[in-house]
């Protein structure tokens, strides 16, 4: 009988196989619409089941671009832009009374204004939270529409910064696939992997949980 976690992990598999770089970008654009979603999600399960069974190489590098990257980047500046427009346009009273529902705070958009007001360069920090999932990008977008930072620059940093950020972590999750390609070989379930991700997945959600609440005391 197949359990839930391994019909859950068959149904990723086929959507990013099946659908591949155009999976990768409707994942991203929904992922940066509703916040609940964890941005890293995306990007570490595509490139564990597109490109696990790839070896290093140019090529391979080349697919990581490709398919994970460029999708990634592309995505983040679509989904992300909706958020952007609203807060634009609508400003606070949209956030507070409806951002609730998008996973948005006005406390989140005023933390990461203390955050950016101590840096020289308005961009480089942009760009910094853009790439490290460490600020939820819900609150970046919603606060680049209230400020109305200027959406030319903004689609530039998003960008590149949602393009280093697939490049990173897509790494990571291609080698992990790779590695657990090699001891599933001498396992006798695939949902020993599985489980071991999950584990993985809770710790480091815990731990992003405890980092960014101990960011926003100081």
């Amino acid at each position: 009988m197949v359990s839930i976690i391994e019909y859950i992990t068959n149904i990723v598999n086929m959507f990013f196989m099946n659908y591949g770089a155009l999976g990768v970008f409707i994942g991203t654009v929904i992922e940066e619409i509703i916040a609940p979603i964890p941005s890293t999600v995306v990007i570490l399960a595509s490139s564990f089941f597109m490109l696990h069974s790839l070896p290093i190489s140019i090529e391979s590098i080349g697919s990581l671009v490709l398919y994970i990257g460029l999708p990634v980047g592309f995505g983040m500046v679509i989904g992300s832009s909706v958020i952007y427009g609203l807060c634009y346009y609508l400003g606070k009273p949209f956030v507070t009374k409806w951002g609730k529902y998008l996973g948005l705070k006005w406390d989140d958009i005023e933390k990461f204004n203390r955050k950016i007001s101590n840096q020289k360069r308005d961009s480089l920090a942009i760009y910094i939270a853009r790439t490290a999932p460490v600020i939820p990008s819900v609150a970046i977008s919603g606060f680049c529409g209230v400020v109305r930072y200027d959406f030319k620059k903004y689609i530039v940093l998003t960008f590149f910064g949602g393009f280093s950020r697939a490049l990173i972590l897509g790494f990571i999750g291609w080698q992990f696939g790779a590695y657990s390609q090699d001891i599933s070989a001498q396992m006798d379930n695939l949902e020993n992997i599985i489980i071991i991700l999950v584990v993985i997945a809770v710790i480091a959600y815990i731990g992003y949980k405890k980092v960014y609440k101990k960011r926003n005391k100081e």
